[in-house]
């Protein structure tokens, strides 16, 4: 900011210098008068009206610029708002999921033993399917036998009777 002053006030000066070496009068037509001054007076004039112009543009652009900045601020904060919600919700999530995670383990631990009792009720089912099938093997041998003896017995009994 300083040396932007130095600058504008070194050419200030050689303004002032340039217009007082050239301080003759000058004609100068504006639209439809005629005028007759000095030379500084006219280059002052310029200078001046330059430097409203030049003021009244950057002040506009100063404006733009502040609207724009408070614009990008309100964006920002609505943007960090978001980000906070969205935090929030991804700390939810991710408890969400350690806690699905946790469930998951214990269910798949729980499977594991469901399997091992499963596997050793198999063996158990077949192991008594195994006694089961000798069982019936024995009952059908034992029936066979009781018929067969039955049978003799009937047979005998018969055979008793007609001799008799």
């Amino acid at each position: 900011m300083q040396v932007g002053f130095i600058v504008i006030l070194i050419i200030a000066i050689f303004v002032a210098i340039f217009a007082i070496q050239n301080g003759a009068p000058v004609d100068v037509d504006l639209f439809f008068a005629t005028f007759r001054t000095p030379l500084a007076v006219v280059m002052m004039t310029c200078l001046i009206i330059g430097a409203v112009l030049v003021l009244i543009l950057g002040t506009t652009r100063q404006f733009k610029k502040r609207s724009e900045s408070k614009e990008i601020k309100n964006k920002l904060k609505t943007l960090e708002g978001d980000k906070t919600f969205a935090d929030e919700r991804i700390k939810a999530m991710e408890t969400e999921m350690q806690t699905l995670k946790d469930g998951n383990s214990s269910l798949t631990t729980r499977i594991f033993e469901l399997e091992e009792k499963n596997k050793a009720q198999s063996e158990t089912i077949a192991k008594l399917n195994g006694e089961l099938n000798v069982l019936k093997s024995q009952e059908i041998t034992a029936e066979t036998n009781i018929n067969e003896g039955i049978g003799t017995e009937i047979y005998n009994e018969k055979s008793e009777a007609e001799i008799e």
